[in-house]
């Protein structure tokens, strides 16, 4: 099964970097795709709890994810479970394409750097057909490009915290 993997150094340090990705009033003013904005509907930050987005996209139609928490073990990791949802928080399937995988594996480490933390964000999806697995192995690129561009959107989000 194919993975994917994008590593990236943000100049912030390492609590501040975990608390842009549990605390609700930072997670929402910068984890969208290019173009997009989010709201968060509901969050509850602990294993088994999970995040309940609604992410409006350039041409303003509304898409929603769910990430149900896993491993939480500040600052170093932090791990969840990716789907698409409706606006209640119901997964499924991705609406722009039938054969994603329903469930991504989100592993996101944190690796202090001093001043600078660098982020190794990894998908595996999660019981996967073989039909699943391969429109994923085919879309690793657009992966890159959608968390490049939510990457951008945290750089930028950093720089207003300065």
């Amino acid at each position: 099964m194919e993975t994917f993997t994008i590593t990236r150094i943000f100049k912030a340090p390492t609590p501040l970097l975990f608390e842009c990705w549990t605390n609700p009033n930072h997670f929402g003013n910068w984890f969208s795709p290019p173009g997009g904005r989010s709201k968060i509907l509901y969050s509850d930050v602990r294993p088994g709890g999970y995040n309940h987005v609604e992410i409006t996209l350039p041409d303003e139609n509304k898409i929603y994810g769910k990430y149900t928490f896993r491993e939480i073990t500040p600052p170093e990791r932090l791990v969840f479970v990716n789907s698409f949802a409706d606006a209640e928080g119901k997964p499924i399937r991705h609406p722009f394409s039938p054969d994603w995988p329903m469930e991504l594996l989100t592993t996101v480490m944190f690796k202090d750097l001093g001043d600078q933390t660098e982020i190794t964000l990894t998908w595996v999806p999660i019981d996967a057909n073989e039909t699943e697995a391969t429109c994923f192995a085919s879309n690793l690129d657009s992966c890159r490009m959608g968390w490049t561009g939510t990457f951008d959107y945290l750089d930028a989000y950093l720089a207003t915290l300065a």
